[in-house]
């Protein structure tokens, strides 16, 4: 026996996304190591030169490694800098809150009080010396 099928369109599952970012450690992690491949490569095109490999042509290849690789490296940090630019203004925030919570209310008062005598003291008038008055 067969099951029921019905006409009814069937409703797809959205795939949950993860949106959470990859942690920031294995993306500096892999730029490193993409980094220390690019040299290696570099090193090998050096090696296949002292070979006697055409040299014109392992410079040209040298170059487009040396690109590419200044390219993934600006693509990225970029990305990151944006990244860390938003954590930095984050914990920033968090880190006010923070001291907010845990600052001494009298704190208000005393710094009131620091900002009402040095407001006078720009009012008095300044008493010359005598070689001002000379």
């Amino acid at each position: 026996m067969q099951p029921k099928t019905t006409n009814r369109p069937r409703k797809r599952r959205k795939r949950a996304r993860n949106k959470t970012a990859p942690s920031k450690l294995r993306v500096y992690e892999t730029l490193h190591a993409l980094n220390q491949a690019f040299e290696q490569v570099l090193t090998d095109l050096g090696r296949l030169e002292e070979l006697g490999f055409r040299g014109g042509l392992l410079h040209e290849f040298r170059v487009v490694v040396e690109e590419t690789r200044a390219w993934v490296n600006f693509e990225l940090i970029e990305t990151m800098q944006d990244r860390e630019e938003r954590d930095w203004a984050r914990f920033g925030r968090l880190r006010y809150q923070q001291e907010k919570k845990l600052r001494d209310p009298n704190d208000v008062l005393i710094e009131a009080e620091r900002l009402k005598q040095k407001q006078a003291a720009e009012k008095k008038p300044r008493k010359r010396n005598a070689r001002e008055r000379a």
